[in-house]
């Protein structure tokens, strides 16, 4: 496709240092800039001063163009597109494509911030059906499940072959609020940590934000471990109303006693219209492309990954961590999962492959003039 043929988008992204642990919210926009599909106008919203949204506004009023993208980093945890921006933005008319992010959290407002935009296009994190139409019905746009992280072939790459990584298993993640209705990042932490001399593991594994890296030290922090823990993102229900997350924290803040499994009992042993909201996580991406092996809970992986086949499983309650740890000291069998999760992740997760992914999505909401 040629420079003429590409599609003429403004995109609307929020890259800092402060999320730059986050390798999506920094890889997104800048595959997004060298697509082949993309004539890019590219905002950075995050750090702007008055005379930086003064400039930002500026450019959304003079952009002309076909479609307007708003990556997950635009509102996530926090709202960066507000006030006389998105009221610019809003007053576009051309299509608007939101990557919803963090979908277990202030849904009520970012279901509020896709009506006020407009929005013809939601890029969800989920690959499920019921989940779509959950938003098709409550937002009356199209929906397109992508996941949240490519990975950048340029900097996760295999380095070094599997017995030449001093550490045995790797983690690194955030603590699970209680209101997702599980604390399994914790469980695999706390277990490994205090498992890990009998088992005869050399572990490195934190929760703690401080010692997660940026893209280039996760690239070789992976290339440091022969495995990598880890269990499926996100909760097991899903809502637009956060009706079930406002409980727990009023429950939590009221009890500061409690523990989890009483959160548990009370909010999600008899949980009504359960529609779990479980999605593959960029670790598991970033991972398998540097060949690194996974031990994770059994999952479904929105349906990418699949056991002793992309990963080794573990039973939650760690009921045959013999056996996991029998397969994760077989070598031949170590290789033949990393093969296979490294084709997977080659063919399927790249930046350059998501996004076209993406372009086609776009097309079906763009005017017939728009598509070229």
């Amino acid at each position: 496709m040629g420079a003429a043929a590409r599609r003429q988008v403004l995109l609307l992204h929020a890259a800092s240092s402060e999320n730059a642990t986050f390798s999506y919210q920094h890889g997104w926009p800048r595959h997004f800039e060298r697509h082949p599909r993309f004539a890019v106008t590219a905002v950075n919203l995050a750090g702007l001063g008055i005379g930086g949204r003064l400039a930002a506004g500026i450019a959304v009023r003079r952009w002309r163009g076909d479609a307007i993208v708003l990556l997950h980093s635009v509102f996530s945890n926090a709202q960066y597109l507000d006030g006389r921006l998105l009221e610019a933005v809003a007053a576009r008319h051309e299509p608007k494509a939101f990557f919803i992010g963090n979908e277990y959290k202030l849904m009520p407002e970012k279901m509020a911030f896709c009506d006020t935009l407009g929005v013809s296009l939601l890029v969800s994190q989920s690959r499920s059906p019921a989940v779509h139409d959950r938003y098709r019905r409550r937002l009356g746009c199209e929906v397109v499940g992508i996941p949240n992280t490519g990975f950048d072939a340029t900097l996760f790459v295999p380095t070094a072959p599997a017995d030449q990584r001093p550490i045995d298993l790797g983690y690194r993640a955030e603590a699970s609020p209680w209101y997702l209705g599980h604390r399994e990042r914790e469980d695999l932490a706390e277990f490994f940590q205090a498992q890990a001399g009998r088992l005869g593991l050399t572990v490195d594994i934190s929760l703690e934000a401080g010692a997660r890296f940026d893209e280039r030290g996760w690239a070789g922090f992976l290339n440091r471990c022969k495995g990598q823990l880890g269990s499926e993102a996100g909760g097991d229900y899903s809502e637009t109303t956060d009706q079930t997350r406002h409980a727990v924290n009023a429950f939590v803040a009221a009890n500061p006693a409690t523990s989890f499994d009483e959160v548990y009992e009370r909010f999600f042993r008899h949980y009504r219209d359960p529609l779990p909201l479980r999605i593959l996580s960029g670790r598991h991406v970033e991972a398998a492309a540097t060949r690194t092996v996974q031990v994770l809970f059994e999952g479904d992986y929105d349906g990418y990954l699949q056991r002793d086949v992309h990963y080794i499983p573990l039973k939650k309650d760690f009921s045959d961590i013999d056996e996991a740890l029998r397969k994760f000291r077989d070598p031949a069998l170590c290789e033949q999962l990393a093969d296979s999760a490294y084709r997977l992740a080659m063919t399927q997760f790249t930046y350059d492959t998501l996004i076209d992914r993406f372009a086609d999505a776009l097309a079906s909401v763009a005017s017939p003039g728009l598509v070229h």
